[in-house]
């Protein structure tokens, strides 16, 4: 029986190439024919094939001549369109920088290259990154391949998409508040959010630097792995028994609330957890929301505008800030960002924002990685987003259950490690709600990236052999 490339892991595609069983440029011809045929996702802003064809042919050359090989030759990786690339636009999905192409690569995007990586094209998102769902009133929604009247989640929605309709193996997206992981979940994949700072932000349009990193997303655990040992030069990955795991479920704000359907899929999750051996405890959190509404806002009024504008100074960007923002294409992008700068111009902003960088966020991530120790937790766990994917095209309310509720609830439980600085890995349930992908994720202590992920990787291995046991 042949293999269908499309579908096939990093970890596979790149031995296939590094053993010589299959070239990069027959890989990329399948994945190119695939995203020809899968064009109307919308999964990318930015795609030309002739170029990824040049640099696959590159790279076969460089094997046949014995070059050093990197851990990822070959691969081809999609990047979103709010991330740099030398010679290419960077127009964050929104109308006043269509034409921005930049002249430096984010290191983010040179680690993946130095490694072999070969860039697949520029993903599709929410304009701005300022939002959570797929929706873009300039480019237009990038598609959920498992229903096209869903939201595949956002803002990194193309990146999501890609992976999941198996166009590429790998892409890399950002995460501020849920960015990665949730699109991730929506669209059934494997997401990533590293601690803050493990990788390299520069050349990437920020929204709140406190808070944004790049993340990842694959088919696995495992491929998670090794893109992580790429881009933190970290390559030892902890050996953790099933049976040493210890999850905690934190409690109301994360388990409380949820849709009928998401919740039925988790407890499925947390019963096939304990039947894999592991230890899951009642871990509550319930100081959480308060430490969220001390810290957010003056974040959000402080650096959204600071952080953009040296951006588009930087980057060479033809606008500023403020014609940025008057010429962004979605009316509700436009609200979204004038709620987030109220406040902006008050007096002593400047100085409750100090006051929360410099005692209040390092305060609760100490409390964050005290609970852990008291309770001897590897990891939290919690459905990825309380409600599954919205209705394509909605971004204010949706009905759950009877009930209206706000589409903003989807972010609920990927903010608080965005403010912990924690990694997060959020993993598909194998049961689905209307038809679309639901997730759970882990979510573990800042700089304790490699053990979460590995602890991804033997829970996947364990729930693996419970579907074939």
């Amino acid at each position: 029986m042949l293999m269908d490339l499309t579908q096939i892991s990093l970890v596979a595609a790149a031995e296939m190439i590094r053993s010589g069983r299959m070239s990069c440029l027959e890989y990329v011809e399948t994945l190119i024919l695939h995203a020809e045929e899968h064009a109307d996702l919308n999964a990318f802003t930015l795609f030309d094939a002739e170029e990824v064809r040049r640099a696959a042919r590159k790279a076969d050359r460089l094997q046949r001549a014995g070059s050093d090989l990197g851990a990822l030759h070959g691969i081809p990786v999609a990047i979103k369109d709010c991330i740099d690339i030398a010679g290419m636009a960077t127009t964050a999905a929104t109308p006043a920088l269509k034409d921005h192409v930049v002249g430096r690569t984010a290191s983010v995007v040179q680690s993946l290259q130095s490694a072999g990586a070969i860039v697949f094209g520029k993903t599709n998102m929410y304009e701005l990154a300022f939002g959570i769902t797929g929706n873009n009133d300039h480019t237009g929604p990038a598609l959920n391949p498992h229903d096209r009247t869903r939201s595949a989640g956002g803002s990194s929605s193309g990146s999501a998409v890609a992976v999941a309709a198996g166009i590429v193996p790998a892409s890399v997206g950002t995460d501020t508040a849920g960015s990665v992981r949730i699109p991730a979940s929506c669209c059934g994949v494997f997401g990533f959010r590293p601690s803050t700072g493990r990788y390299g932000s520069d050349g990437v349009m920020p929204v709140f630097p406190t808070r944004d990193v790049p993340g990842l997303f694959a088919r696995s655990a495992e491929d998670l792995l090794l893109l992580d040992a790429v881009l933190a030069d970290e390559e030892e990955v902890p050996d953790i028994p099933l049976e040493d795991v210890k999850l905690g479920l934190p409690g109301g704000y994360f388990l409380s609330d949820l849709e009928s359907g998401v919740a039925a899929a988790f407890e499925e999750t947390l019963a096939q957890l304990v039947s894999c051996g592991i230890e899951v405890v009642d871990a509550a959190m319930p100081e959480v929301p308060h430490w969220l509404k001390e810290m957010a806002g003056p974040i959000r009024a402080w650096e959204l505008p600071r952080a953009l504008e040296a951006y588009l100074k930087a980057s060479g960007a033809p606008v500023d800030f403020r014609s940025l923002i008057s010429g962004v294409a979605g009316p509700y992008v436009r609200e979204e960002f004038e709620e987030a700068m109220l406040g902006a111009d008050d007096q002593d902003l400047g100085e409750r924002y100090r006051h929360v960088i410099s005692t209040v966020l390092p305060e609760y991530r100490k409390r964050y990685v005290g609970h852990f120790r008291h309770n001897g937790l590897d990891a939290i766990v919690f459905p990825t987003t309380p409600i599954a994917a919205t209705p394509l095209g909605e971004e204010r309310n949706v009905i759950i259950d009877g009930q209206q509720v706000s589409v903003w609830k989807t972010l609920r439980n990927t903010e608080p490690a965005t403010f912990f600085g924690a990694p997060g890995v959020t993993m598909p349930m194998s049961r689905k709600v209307h038809g679309v992908p639901v997730a759970f994720e882990l979510d573990g202590l800042p700089g304790e990236d490699r053990r979460l992920l590995a602890v991804a990787a033997r829970i996947s291995e364990g729930l693996r052999g419970l579907d074939t046991g």
